[in-house]
């Protein structure tokens, strides 16, 4: 066991690794760390370079002032000529390139130079997934320069550095895409939650919780779902156990539905229950199980006039009449909505019959619903 023997400061800084992406604030504790290892004043993770119109991602273990970070990424970065280095390797700046040259060069003299430091170190990464990123050591006047211990134990860190970043890449894709449909499944008026494997709500969009917050048909009890009315709730528990027991039993594309009516308006509200697949995860309890949707077909739909002004040619005033009438106002209400006359709104009306090429509200209706204007909000 002795060749596995991990020390307990490189134990601390492969935890703090593990826990980088996710820190708060992220990597800097790991960066801090890693500094601490190979003796650097300084160290700085890029993980974007800056570039026009973007400020990039840049993590240091020394917090800089909004001035310094903003220069460097403005002015001065795409002066720094220690870059593009073979990926993998470790290298100092004065065996990666002429030292005179780099002392002499812009970067150092104007923005380097004042900060005192003298010695650099550096490791470009990358994989095949184009996960990119840039490692910087930093050491000031009247210290040693980086030796081959430092050099050693950078590189052998290296793999580990990169396939964090590689596994944050993707926990930060998949977020971002989740959000993404996550907020088209709000702006289709639908409400949706997530249970887990114990019936309590792991997740809920704005519909969801607006459909919680006033409490008419629908409530949560101790983290579960309940319906208020005895007779729904029991229809509800029912689907609900059987779409769970299809989750454990493996079988996603099991789907359970009821139609429910809210007796003090009179709207109906459909519910869609589905079971989520299995997913490898020590508490399987906590894991996300049942799937819930609820139409709100009463739910005002927003979209952008701009959307609808390109979809179909409106000018704005157009636009927003249409918007009006695809949600179930009639033409008499749309106009005192946008105050604005009958003869106004009848003029406008006939300019969206004749863009669109129908001669209907209900057609005008099932036309920009089912377009791409929801998803604009």
């Amino acid at each position: 066991m002795g060749a596995y023997d991990l020390s307990s400061r490189m134990d601390e800084l492969l935890l703090a690794l593990s826990r980088g992406p996710v820190a708060d604030p992220p990597w800097e504790e790991f960066l801090r760390l890693l500094g601490d290892a190979l003796g650097a004043d300084y160290v700085t993770l890029i993980l974007r370079a800056p570039r026009v119109g973007d400020a990039g991602v840049m993590i240091n273990s020394v917090a800089l002032t909004p001035k310094i970070y903003s220069a460097h990424n403005d002015k001065y970065f795409a002066l720094d000529p220690f870059v593009n280095l073979p990926r993998g390797e470790v290298f100092t700046v004065d065996e990666f390139l002429v030292p005179e040259e780099y002392y002499a060069s812009e970067y150092y003299q104007r923005y380097v130079k004042d900060s005192g430091v003298v010695h650099l170190m550096g490791a470009d990464l990358g994989d095949d997934l184009g996960n990119n990123a840039r490692l910087r050591f930093a050491r000031v006047a009247g210290r040693d320069n980086f030796s081959q211990d430092d050099r050693k134990l950078c590189k052998v860190l290296l793999p580990h550095i990169q396939q964090t970043i590689r596994l944050h890449a993707r926990i930060v894709r998949v977020e971002s895409e989740r959000s993404l449909f996550a907020g088209a499944v709000d702006r289709m008026a639908v409400a949706a939650f997530i249970l887990d494997q114990s019936a309590r709500i792991r997740h809920s969009n704005r519909a969801a919780q607006k459909l919680l917050d006033e409490r008419k048909w629908l409530r949560e009890d101790k983290g579960q779902l309940k319906l208020l009315t005895g007779p729904d709730n029991s229809a509800f528990r029912a689907c609900l156990d059987d779409v769970m027991q299809a989750h454990l039993r493996g079988e996603p594309s099991f789907i359970k539905a009821l139609r429910l009516t809210d007796s003090g308006e009179g709207r109906g509200y459909g519910i869609l229950l589905r079971p989520l697949p299995l997913v490898a995860a020590p508490d399987g309890s906590r894991n996300p199980s049942v799937a819930i949707f609820i139409s709100d077909p009463s739910r005002p739909r927003q979209t952008p006039s701009v959307v609808l002004m390109d979809l179909f040619g409106f000018t704005r005033a157009e636009a927003k009449l249409a918007l009006q009438l695809a949600n179930g106002n009639t033409l008499l209400e749309a106009c005192e909505e946008l105050h604005i006359s009958r003869n106004t709104g009848k003029s406008q009306l006939s300019a969206v019959f004749s863009k669109t090429g129908v001669a209907r509200q209900t057609q005008l209706l099932q036309l920009i619903l089912t377009s791409v204007a929801p998803m604009g909000k």
